[in-house]
């Protein structure tokens, strides 16, 4: 199963996280947890889809923790540090348009991470990797209509955000 399974998590939580520490963390919890339970599962599922829903559990849980210890720690005021862009390699034509590549996968992983979390979810399930949306449905155990609500709502804030960069 973490043969099958363990790249398709790790991108998915590489986008849900932001930064590939925390990815590594929720990818190696997914499937601890799917081992623990493996005797629970019913089959109901693909076992990629009771998979994507461990790990967006587990994301929520993470961003609950985040959120508990910021509100903690808002006497520091620390700013909200993140991690910086999404750096994902590019065998492009010159270094010009390699840079411009590289700026605009920053700013598309940077509004894709600023999104709220039920938007952002479903994003990164429906247009990065490909979920049906019956599939996004189950995963987040919401229905389908709201999945598109949600992807709709998700889409119009991208397009805003990056309507910026769009002009020419």
């Amino acid at each position: 199963m973490v043969t099958a399974y363990e790249r398709r998590i790790f991108n998915v939580a590489l986008r849900l996280a932001g930064n590939s520490d925390d990815a590594a963390d929720l990818t190696q919890e997914t499937f601890l947890r799917a081992f623990r339970a493996w005797g629970k599962f019913r089959g109901d599922s693909a076992t990629y889809t009771w998979l994507y829903r461990i790990l967006v559990n587990l994301n929520k849980d993470r961003i609950g923790r985040e959120v508990r210890r910021r509100d903690r720690e808002s006497s520091l005021d620390t700013g909200g540090v993140e991690s910086g862009p999404m750096v994902i390699e590019d065998s492009g034509d010159t270094p010009i348009r390699e840079a411009e590549r590289h700026e605009a996968r920053g700013v598309l992983s940077e509004a894709i991470r600023d999104l709220p979390d039920g938007y952002r979810e479903c994003v990164v399930l429906r247009d990065l990797e490909g979920l049906s949306y019956d599939e996004i449905a189950e995963v987040m155990e919401i229905t389908v209509e709201a999945v598109r609500s949600r992807l709709a709502r998700a889409r119009q804030q991208l397009r805003q955000r990056l309507a910026p960069y769009l002009k020419t």
